[in-house]
């Protein structure tokens, strides 16, 4: 049979999509180590040997740092002209998606630009090291050697700018044994991976953005060209075709599968709406893995809603429990990317909230997650419900939403916006979830967000700031690597 667009295939290859699941390999990481020859030549006895000690600490370590999500590519230390050459064609040979550029002694840029002219498009971490932590003051001219790395550094960093290159390197400093230097390597390492994983993302869009809502409107070409992911839209009829064919033997074994939904008190939704709700989860798991769909959005009010008869929000749930594959509604295509790399960086499912009401008592602002989240949020799971859907545009029953307030801690916000004038931005925000004593009775997740702006200020400041309505939260500070990924991007940040 010839092969179809998986719009009308049947079958399960298409010509329009890709059908062999991608492996997850390791990054390659080229490692540069260099030293100089003129100086081995001075301090033939020892020097070299320092040397190579403190390249030995820092391999190991780089080692570490990455482990098996990394396959490190190293020529070994550089003195020359010609080994620079030849580790610039190595790193270009095998396409290495990362370089770590480590210099142990002063070296001169013809010979350091002779490896990188090889490996201009390749995101670039310059690590300034040195083989103690504080000023030696007993230390000779051949132990200044050896830590004279800043020289050359500065050297390098001084080339990039006057030629134009490497706009967006990065630099880490610390000492050979700091572990939070590898920490920030490996930070850099998260956002590299997490920006070439974008790349090859399938979005799927069930639906339309909901009406009116212009801030979540999208491009899908300039999603391509900025973010990385492809958005495929799905038919309705594609979801409704598997919906109609869910036997109740299958929802039985769903509902067994998910026992950790009946640990939660169930306030007046019923049996029927709990059911309705698993059946819809199945046929959008289904649909996910027809259409090896890495994420997904649907349109719940007036269409999911209406056209299965319940909302859809046990499946983000479950989702978002499974914490793989990232969910949300009303089209906000860009929260869903910023949930993806929220994912990747922390392995957490991000909470996809929209801004409420502000308190100046707590300096917060109450954040609204649309009646679903990953119940492992909760502060207190014994204080979580599922209650009646307190909005409804068209499904018969109570519906089915979640009631819990987030547990505390130090919490990041994220989103974008496609700005006209400055081309895309991305919205970096921390602050705390605050502890709060009892579970808000709104029939909906909520967090309480205390920013490390006063909350007057941070409200001015977001909507001069043009960025949507909605609000992407994990758990822990990643604005460094948010930052990071922005810069691989191209793309300009807003921290608050």
């Amino acid at each position: 049979m010839a092969v179809e667009s998986f719009e009308v295939s049947q079958q399960d290859e298409y010509g329009d999509l890709l059908n062999r699941p991608r492996k997850k390999e390791p990054l390659k990481v080229g490692v540069y180590t260099s030293a100089y020859f003129e100086y081995y030549r001075m301090y033939p006895r020892t020097l070299e040997s320092f040397v190579n000690a403190d390249v030995a600490v820092v391999m190991d370590n780089l080692r570490q740092a990455f482990g098996a999500e990394a396959r490190i590519v190293w020529p070994g230390t550089v003195t020359t002209m010609d080994q620079a050459d030849a580790a610039g064609r190595l790193f270009k040979s095998e396409a290495v998606d990362l370089v770590v550029f480590v210099m142990f002694t002063y070296t001169v840029d013809v010979i350091s630009m002779q490896c990188l002219r090889y490996i201009e498009n390749t995101p670039l971490l310059v690590f300034l090291r040195q083989s103690h932590r504080d000023i030696d003051f007993k230390g000779n001219y051949e132990q200044t050697l050896r830590n004279s790395a800043m020289i050359s550094a500065a050297q390098l960093t001084g080339t990039f700018r006057k030629m134009g290159i490497f706009p967006r390197y990065e630099v880490v400093v610390g000492t050979d044994a700091d572990p939070e230097a590898y920490a920030q390597i490996r930070r850099y390492f998260n956002a590299v991976r997490a920006r070439l994983v974008l790349r090859d993302l399938s979005l799927g869009m069930i639906g339309h953005v909901f009406r009116g809502m212009y801030d979540h409107e999208f491009d899908r070409t300039r999603i391509a060209g900025a973010l990385g992911p492809q958005v495929i839209d799905i038919q309705v009829s594609h979801l409704l075709d598997i919906w109609e064919k869910v036997t109740p033997r299958e929802v039985a074994a769903f509902v067994a599968a998910i026992p950790w939904v009946r640990q939660y008190e169930f306030t007046a939704v019923t049996d029927e709406d709990f059911l309705k709700e698993c059946r819809f989860a199945i046929a959008y798991r289904k649909l996910l893995e027809r259409f090896r769909l890495d994420g997904c959005c649907y349109l719940g009010q007036h269409f999911v809603e209406v056209k299965t008869g319940c909302t859809g929000y046990l499946s983000n749930m479950f989702f978002a429990k499974e914490k793989r594959i990232m969910t949300n509604t009303e089209g906000d295509v860009n929260g869903l990317i910023m949930m993806c790399i929220m994912n990747m960086l922390t392995g957490q499912t991000p909470l996809f909230g929209e801004w409420g009401e502000f308190g100046i008592r707590e300096n917060a602002m109450q954040i609204m997650m649309h009646g679903y989240a990953d119940p492992d949020y909760a502060k207190d799971p014994g204080r979580v419900k599922i209650t009646p859907t307190p909005e409804n545009w068209g499904f018969t029953g109570k519906g089915f939403s979640m009631e819990f307030t987030a547990k505390p801690g130090r919490v990041t916000v994220g989103h974008f916006i496609d700005d006209r004038e400055s081309g895309w931005r991305m919205l970096i925000v921390t602050g705390e979830a605050l502890d709060v004593e009892q579970s808000i009775p709104c029939e909906d997740v909520t967090l309480i967000l205390k920013t490390d702006t006063p909350i007057k200020e941070f409200v001015r400041e977001i909507l001069l700031g043009g960025f949507d309505h909605h609000a992407i939260i994990c758990y822990g500070d990643v604005a460094r690597e948010l930052g990071y990924v922005a810069d691989l991007m191209g793309i300009r940040k807003s921290c608050l």
